[in-house]
């Protein structure tokens, strides 16, 4: 009885972990870093050198890294005089 039950919960840990996930969530974490929008999309191809599988967690760390990009993106705008924007 108690082995059954101590091979159900290692299975049901070792099933949840995601080598996707860690390593979205590092490139996650490089890209959030940035404070230029340069540095944002460098940090972001770093998705195309490692196949990630589309899954709910993988979809949510993407999005969350989308939004520091648009961020950095956003703060470099402000900080540029209002007279230098180029059309």
């Amino acid at each position: 009885m108690w082995f059954r039950l101590v091979v159900v919960a290692l299975l049901a840990t070792c099933a949840c972990h995601d080598p996707d996930v860690d390593t979205l969530a590092s490139i996650k974490d490089k890209v959030c870093a940035c404070h230029t929008g340069d540095c944002a999309d460098k940090a972001v191809k770093l998705v195309g050198d490692h196949p990630i599988e589309s899954n709910r967690r993988t979809q949510k760390l993407a999005k969350a890294m989308l939004a520091c990009v648009a961020k950095a993106h956003e703060d470099e705008l402000s900080d540029e005089p209002s007279g230098s924007a180029t059309p």
